[in-house]
């Protein structure tokens, strides 16, 4: 797989997270910047799929290292990001989840 050259300039430890946008992918920088990507989710998720990234839910592959906690309400689950962000998990990955890293929980 051809790692686009957009990681080349951004050092995946300060990405927090990804969001999917139809055929493009926003990444979320540590110092509040974002950067548009032309490759979708699933790129990034193959190239990170060793690394300490988890996708949380459909169109959202978030850096564990930036999780602060884990809010869970009545039958929803999200987790708190170091910048404010709130996402929520989705139902169906929150099993997968809660096995594959459990020291968020």
């Amino acid at each position: 797989m051809k790692t686009p050259k957009l990681l080349k300039k951004i050092d995946s430890n300060t990405i927090n997270y990804m969001e999917s946008a139809i055929n493009y992918t926003i990444i979320y920088l540590n110092t509040g910047k974002t950067v548009v990507s032309a490759y979708n989710i699933k790129v990034f998720e193959a190239l990170f799929e060793n690394n300490r990234f988890i996708k949380i839910n459909r169109s959202k592959l978030i850096n564990v290292d930036f999780i602060k906690e884990t809010i869970g309400l009545k039958n929803t689950v999200s987790v708190l990001l170091a910048n404010g962000h709130e996402i929520p998990i989705s139902r169906r990955r929150l099993s997968k989840i809660k096995a594959e890293c459990p020291i968020i929980f």
